[in-house]
């Protein structure tokens, strides 16, 4: 009898993983509003009450243009939403950087800050660009009176469409941590991002990163 109710058990512990797997796959993204050359999208994520957040929209921009905003760090604070300050923890390659920034959060919330490495690759017959953010948040200790980002999660895809005309297709999810509500911060999940890539939009209008080349990048 314990033999079969311990066989029973395993089973529905089986099929509770299962489905969670399956849900967390195939969890449908949901248009939330369409503006501003923007489609943002939102839809459960399968581990966390969180929910990701999609955006797609059409830069005005070359491949390398867009590759050098997102290597210049110390200028993320002019752009990336309620970001006080950025800096490279490492010197970093042509597709990898170790990087931490500083979140200003309104009052009485804690700021937040984290820590993220990011990776680039390029696939040489479609030239898309693939870049995966995610948090490291023990890369460095803690500093006091700050709430540390403990997850991060980015994935930007750039599709050249014609000369000087990108695709991007970019998902996020993080968790702000803290005794922040998952309800209360999925009514404005998608605020930050949205303005973060509207930011993103103004930079590359500025000559520096509309001349850049970058030889490592198949334009």
């Amino acid at each position: 009898m314990k033999r079969k109710m311990h066989l029973n058990a395993l089973i529905i512990t089986f099929l509770i993983l299962a489905c969670s797997s399956a849900y967390a796959q195939t969890a449908q993204w949901k248009l939330k509003k369409e503006a501003d050359g923007l489609k943002v999208y939102l839809r459960d994520a399968g581990d966390s009450n969180i929910k990701e957040v999609k955006i797609e929209t059409i830069f005005d921009a070359s491949l390398s243009s867009i590759v050098t905003v997102l290597k210049d760090v110390p200028a993320y604070p002019a752009w990336i939403y309620k970001c006080s300050k950025a800096e490279r923890l490492e010197p970093g390659t042509n597709t990898s950087s170790v990087y931490y920034c500083e979140i200003d959060f309104p009052w009485p919330l804690s700021d937040r800050d984290f820590i993220a490495k990011s990776q680039l690759r390029q696939d040489p017959q479609t030239r898309h660009v693939f870049i995966d953010v995610k948090s490291a948040p023990a890369y460095r200790a803690e500093k006091e009176g700050l709430v540390r980002i403990q997850t991060l999660n980015i994935h930007y895809e750039f599709i050249p469409l014609s000369e000087n005309r990108v695709q991007m297709n970019y998902r996020l999810h993080s968790d702000p941590g803290g005794a922040l509500p998952a309800w209360l911060v999925n009514l404005a999940v998608d605020n930050g991002p949205v303005k973060t890539i509207k930011g993103m939009r103004e930079m590359l209008k500025k000559e520096q990163y509309k001349e850049a080349k970058l030889a490592f990048l198949i334009d």
